[in-house]
């Protein structure tokens, strides 16, 4: 059984309960970041993700669809509303295999770095089910974890 979440738009990273950036400078250009973010072994670095599968065909775009697992419990597909070639990346979590979320958005924004690099900023935006007002020490904890998780890409880079 899955569960539909409703449709969010840029405005949930306005309303959300937790709103977590983290940037990350990475000595790579624009278009091999971005050649990364849309891999399939994006995240592959990090063990809360156990699986990735992109199940729209190459090459991307705007209404791209991947569906992820996370520590083997919760199954989410992605919706990719915003697809910028080179600059930007926006899904909402549009189903979930349990009641997880009541939304969840993430937006990638390169912006070209001195040198040659990049600055990647990934936005994650989340309303936790049952949790108008999350625990204080939550927001703290996903800012740390999100700045290494994204930190994680220059594995890859």
């Amino acid at each position: 059984m899955t569960y539909k979440l409703p449709e969010i738009d840029d405005a949930f990273f306005e309303d959300a309960p937790v709103v977590i950036p983290a940037t990350v400078e990475l000595d790579a250009t624009p278009d091999r970041v971005w050649e990364v973010l849309g891999s399939d072994e994006m995240w592959s670095w990090a063990p809360i993700i156990d699986q990735l599968v992109w199940t729209t065909p190459r090459p991307q775009a705007a209404g791209a669809i991947r569906r992820l697992r996370l520590l083997k419990l919760v199954t989410i597909e992605e919706e990719f509303y915003r697809w910028d070639v080179g600059r930007r990346a926006t899904f909402r979590v549009v189903e979930q295999s349990r009641r997880v979320f009541d939304g969840l958005a993430e937006d990638f924004l390169l912006e070209p770095g001195a040198g040659g690099g990049t600055r990647l900023t990934w936005t994650m935006a989340v309303a936790p089910r049952g949790l108008p007002a999350p625990p204080r020490v939550l927001i703290p904890a996903l800012a740390r974890g999100n700045a290494l998780a994204i930190g994680g890409i220059k594995k890859l880079l």
